[in-house]
């Protein structure tokens, strides 16, 4: 089982290595770059930063203490509601894509897309939902561990200031996260493997760039942010109730 300090540590290391690589790609180079050569130039710093979570896990936990145990398929109905949004969200940018803005991507910033996104769901998983909050169960109460995953989560976001983000865009977007982190943290407890996670959020990914990239604003993502607060209060108070039983 990794452990608090572990977990922190793995937090700092992990938002470094993005940090670092974000003000080289948009601050040190300042040319203005494409999605598909900044999903290229991304990749690398993707690769670097997951390979350090792996090692992590290997080295001083193990998959199944950070989070992939077995899958507990009741605590998937919660997950349920955020996967039907993302489906009509998914359903609506693909009807505001056109022809030509994917041709304008075509086949190689596709793969792309879909190889650094993927790298970046499993990266932020495996250390806020893994380590961290894992981490933070051996020493906190469940609901203070899951709290600081949710607001580390948040918090690591700043690092998009770095590429140039307004400030207020990237407030409303810790924000987010924050709130996405609050919802996904008793989530990846309830259902013992990151895998569901993991795909979500890739799959999130994937439609929040598909969506700048078509100018679309989705409005059920309004919705989807309204269905996880209420799921999360209710997880939470669940888990707070139980919490003072023991």
């Amino acid at each position: 089982m990794p452990s608090l300090r572990l977990g922190i540590m793995t937090a700092v290391a992990y938002t470094a290595i993005i940090a670092v690589g974000t003000a080289y790609i948009f601050v040190l180079r300042q040319e203005p770059i494409s999605l598909e050569i900044a999903l290229l130039s991304l990749l690398p710093v993707q690769l670097i930063a997951v390979f350090m979570c792996a090692a992590v896990v290997v080295r001083f936990a193990d998959w199944r203490a950070v989070g992939f145990g077995r899958v507990q398929w009741s605590g998937l109905l919660w997950f349920l509601p955020s996967w039907v949004v993302l489906a009509v969200m998914g359903a609506g940018i693909a009807q505001a894509l056109t022809a030509q803005m994917m041709a304008g991507l075509g086949a190689f910033g596709i793969t792309l897309l879909a190889v650094t996104t993927f790298l970046v769901a499993f990266g932020e998983e495996i250390v806020f939902r893994g380590v961290l909050l894992r981490g933070a169960i051996t020493r906190l109460a469940v609901p203070a561990a899951m709290f600081l995953s949710a607001l580390s989560f948040g918090l690591f976001h700043w690092v998009n200031r770095i590429a140039g983000q307004g400030a207020s865009e990237t407030s409303l977007q810790v924000l987010f996260a924050f709130l996405v982190g609050f919802f996904l943290a008793p989530i990846a407890i309830r259902v013992g493997n990151l895998w569901p996670l993991i795909i979500w959020h890739w799959f999130w990914n994937i439609a929040v760039i598909l969506g700048q990239v078509a100018v679309v604003l989705h409005p059920y993502a309004l919705t989807g942010l309204a269905i996880q607060a209420v799921i999360s209060i209710w997880l939470w108070t669940d888990m707070i109730r139980k919490g003072r039983a023991d």
